[in-house]
Parts: structure tokens; sequence; C-alpha cells
């Protein structure tokens, strides 16, 4: 019965031991598992980085091609208006143009008038003088 209760009390004193044991192991495991846990998310964190920075080039490139067409539509806009005022122009001096035209042609038709009046008073003359 001694070896027994000798067994017994060996065990109840191993155990508290191989609690701190177990509890150690298990804080060691945690601890390498928190370690490779915040390498791995540093490197989730760099990649995250990365690709930030991408999108941010992306994002620069993509404004300065907005900028150059917003500004190639700021010089065809430009064009576009001097040709509408050289446009606006042309035709003031076509509407002039039209108007000395209209303004000669009523001249014409004037002068063709008088040459009809005339040449109906010189057979009117000729008329009277073959009379007497």
């Amino acid at each position: 019965m001694k070896i027994v209760t000798l067994a017994a009390l060996a065990a109840m004193a191993a155990a508290p031991a191989m609690a701190d044991s177990i509890t150690r192991e298990q804080a060691r495991a945690d601890y390498h598992q928190a370690k490779a846990d915040a390498a791995t998310s540093q490197l989730q964190k760099e990649d995250a980085q990365a690709t930030a920075n991408e999108a941010q080039a992306d994002a620069a490139t993509q404004q300065a091609q907005a900028n150059a067409a917003q500004d190639d539509a700021a010089t065809q806009q430009a064009l576009a208006n001097a040709s509408k005022a050289k446009a606006d122009i042309a035709q003031n001096q076509a509407n002039a143009s039209q108007a000395q035209a209209d303004n000669a042609q009523t001249q014409a038709a004037q002068a063709a008038a008088n040459r009809d009046a005339a040449l109906d008073r010189a057979d009117d003359a000729r008329a009277v003088a073959h009379t007497n």
C-alpha cells in the first residue's frame, strides 16, 4: 500500500509541474503563431500598399490624359470660334456684296428705262421731223 500511496503522491506532485510545462508550451506555440500572423499581416500590408501605389500612379496618368483631352477640347473650341468669326465676317461681306449687286441691278433697270424713254423721244422727234 505504501507503494500505491507513494505513486499517488508522486503523480500529484508531477501534475502541477506537467500543467506548468503544458502552459509554457502552449504559450510558446501561441507566441510563434502570433509572430507568423504578424509576418503574414506585414506581407499583406506591403501588398496592399503596392496596389495602392499602382492605383495612385494609374489615377495620376488618367488625370494627365484627361487634362490633355481638356486642353485639346479647349483648343478645338477656340479654333471653332475663330472659324465661326471668319464665317460671320464672310457672311457680312456677302450680304454687303448682295446689297451692292441689288443696287447695281436697280441702277441698271433705271438706266434701261431712261434709254427706252430716250429712244421713244428720238422716235417721236424723227417722226415730227419727217412730217415737217
